[in-house]
């Protein structure tokens, strides 16, 4: 799982330095604990129209381009079977050429 995230980091970045930040902190939402995954990269970003697909299990054939479109989508079937949630957000709000947010939050127990 985590080395789908950041092998993709890698893969779908064009800068001559990939940065990834890991970002591991505790939150609560409707009431419950979690622990928050944040992968923080510097790549070539996700558009907002492809945010709503990438988690869909055939996203190669949507995107015409690299990879199985299986990745994602396994991780997001690992991170449900947890109770947990995984969604990806702009690094820079508004600009998702500067690059990905991953966040990924599962229950605390």
């Amino acid at each position: 799982m985590f080395e789908n995230l950041l092998s993709n980091s890698v893969k779908y970045n064009e800068n001559p330095f990939v940065k990834i930040l890991i970002k591991i902190s505790k939150v609560e939402k409707n009431e419950n604990k979690y622990v928050k995954m944040e992968f923080i990269d510097n790549g070539i970003g996700i558009s907002d129209s492809k945010k709503k697909i990438i988690f869909l299990k055939g996203y190669a054939d949507y995107k015409g381009g690299k990879g199985m479109g299986l990745g994602l989508a396994l991780v997001k079937k690992i991170i449900n079977s947890y109770h947990g949630e995984i969604w990806v957000e702009d690094k820079i709000k508004g600009d998702y050429t500067k690059g990905s947010n991953f966040i990924i939050i599962i229950p605390e127990e």
